[in-house]
């Protein structure tokens, strides 16, 4: 069971980018509370995760030895160095331009090798302009980088960015690397 549905999002995000952490690596969840994507990383991949909010995550999670808990604002939080299996998950509550200034933050120190964030929306249509504005950011800085509206999202988009070039790979959807293939017999 998980403590949110939010999780959905973030198994959308893996399954698009047709790559996953392997277990040797570190992830840091931002905005965590209360934990969904938290619970994946561990779920489903059995990495070691740094979740960092300003309130404790599902009393399950906080308990796990394989989950520190940072108490903290996920705009200011610098990680330790995480080797190069490294990842930053984010579904943190915030205007578009705070989202930017993430992805910006964590591009320019090269902080991470692959990152899924969502960037939520007010009203009933995308800021494209921030939109474009975080894409060209995060290219400038040498990733690569897919945005794309999910079945789970919902006034909002998910940016999936890596140093690696996921996006040949993401091309093809027989891939299945968080479970079946998908489409199987298409």
């Amino acid at each position: 069971q998980m403590p949110s549905s939010a999780y959905r999002k973030l198994m959308e995000g893996i399954e698009c980018m047709g790559i996953c952490p392997k277990p040797t690596a570190t992830v840091v969840d931002l905005g965590a509370c209360p934990g969904g994507w938290t619970s994946v990383m561990r779920r489903y991949f059995n990495c070691r995760v740094i979740a960092v909010d300003r309130s404790e995550l599902d009393a399950t999670l906080m308990k796990d030895k394989m989950v520190d808990f940072v108490k903290g604002d996920a705009f200011t939080f610098e990680p330790p160095d995480m080797g190069e299996e490294s990842w930053m998950i984010s579904d943190v509550i915030a205007y578009p331009d705070r989202v930017t200034e993430l992805l910006s933050r964590w591009c320019e120190n090269k902080w991470a090798s692959n990152m899924i964030v969502t960037m939520k929306f007010q009203g009933t249509e995308p800021d494209l302009d921030q939109l474009d504005k975080a894409v060209r950011l995060v290219e400038d800085y040498g990733y690569s980088c897919r945005v794309k509206h999910f079945f789970n999202n919902k006034n909002e988009v998910t940016f999936m960015v890596s140093e690696n070039d996921m996006l040949k790979a993401s091309d093809d959807l027989e891939i299945g690397v968080v479970g079946t293939p998908m489409f199987p017999g298409l």
